[in-house]
């Protein structure tokens, strides 16, 4: 999940770390009062455009729901559900201690019928903008953009090795054989 206003996006002065700090137990924690459930939930913060393209700043959370491959969008100060949308992947993970974050898009991966593939969530249109398959057999356990953000990293625990993905280019750049399940 993230959460956000209308002008993150357009902020490149912004401290990466800053943006994605929260997306531990505290945010968690924080959803929770806020919505008023006491339920669990994976989260990881993001700013992002109204749903609707509404001039005015409105913070809204993001609900990535794995079984149902969709996205949750939440008013946050209403804490009302705005919408659902069909994501057709189900995001396993984003976490504070990972760096999802290239500057336009969220990296994470999934693993229809057990092969990992890396995807990419526009989260302006929170939709999946970009796939990279055919990494391997599954399941995976992370992704992490790598500090040029063009370039990330990714376990293919089936297949016992580290995928280097060239995220610009949508391809692999090279595989790194591990011991058993990375």
């Amino acid at each position: 999940m993230f959460v956000g206003g209308t002008d993150w996006l357009l902020s490149a002065s912004l401290d990466r770390r800053a943006v994605l700090k929260g997306a531990s137990s505290a945010a968690l924690g924080l959803l929770a009062s806020a919505c008023g459930s006491s339920r669990p939930t994976s989260t990881a913060p993001v700013r992002s455009a109204a749903a609707d393209g509404a001039a005015e700043s409105r913070e809204t959370a993001y609900v990535f729901n794995v079984g149902s491959k969709d996205v949750t969008l939440i008013d946050v100060a209403n804490r009302q559900v705005r919408e659902t949308r069909p994501l057709g992947a189900s995001v396993r993970w984003l976490s504070n201690e990972q760096t999802y974050w290239d500057g336009a898009r969220i990296w994470t991966y999934d693993f229809p019928d057990d092969q990992v593939q890396a995807i990419a969530i526009d989260p302006r249109q929170v939709a999946i903008t970009r796939t990279i398959a055919g990494l391997g057999k599954g399941p995976g356990h992370s992704l992490v953009v790598l500090p040029d953000r063009k370039k990330a990293a990714i376990n293919v625990a089936g297949d016992n090795l580290i995928a280097f993905l060239d995220l610009e280019h949508g391809s692999v750049d090279a595989t790194l054989q591990t011991g058993a399940f990375p």
